[in-house]
């Protein structure tokens, strides 16, 4: 909307500026939600990048473990193994909300990892390790989950209030700006004008008490 189209009276003159204050205190709120964000995004973002160094790193001896424990039983043993335990885990999800930002909360239910189905004895060592480490694995991953789901969301509600600085920064900031300056333009030549037609009007005035004298 143009600035020029805006009717130029008084009382649309007070109404902008106030409207002027409400935007300008509006984006400053913004601006200090988006540092928030960042400072929260920054924090979860290092302890991302320390989890995911973990979660390789223990999928990595998971993984060493279980090519040893396939060397010495075979893979069809391990398979048969797998093979008769339940495939799913338990996960419980819920929210927590962190400066207005709904962020997933993600627990892994940890009894529902089954039971070792094989004796420590009567199988390779190697087949115990990689049970207790991917054990321990899973329980990382799911924080790691949790953590990036927690990132997507904070950098989008970050994106979105950049989005609504941009568009106060670009559109409603100028056009009202535009707007107040525009009444006040006009209201100063109607003053100016009225003015000079009563600078006017009163030398006429007196030139007619004059010559009436």
């Amino acid at each position: 909307m143009s600035s020029n189209k805006v009717l130029p009276t008084k009382l649309n003159l007070i109404r902008f500026k106030n409207e002027l204050k409400l935007v300008s205190t509006i984006k400053r709120l913004l601006e200090s939600k988006r540092e928030v964000l960042l400072i929260y995004l920054r924090t979860y973002a290092a302890e991302y990048e320390k989890l995911y160094s973990e979660v390789n790193e223990a999928l990595k001896k998971t993984y060493n473990s279980y090519m040893q424990a396939v060397v010495d039983e075979g893979i069809t043993t391990i398979e048969k193994i797998a093979d008769s335990q339940s495939h799913s885990l338990s996960v419980s999800s819920s929210l927590k909300v962190i400066f207005g930002v709904k962020i997933p909360v993600i627990q892994l239910n940890e009894s529902s990892i089954p039971e070792k189905p094989f004796s420590e004895i009567e199988t390779s060592p190697y087949l115990s390790e990689a049970y207790d480490e991917m054990r321990e694995a899973l329980v990382k991953v799911v924080q790691l989950v949790e953590l990036e789901s927690t990132i997507r969301s904070l950098a989008a509600e970050l994106r979105k209030t950049q989005r609504l600085i941009n568009a106060i920064d670009t559109s409603i900031l100028p056009f009202y700006r535009g707007s107040v300056k525009y009444i006040k333009s006009v209201l100063d030549d109607k003053a100016r004008e009225e003015f000079v037609r009563l600078k006017i009007t009163r030398r006429i005035l007196e030139r007619r008490r004059q010559s009436g004298e």
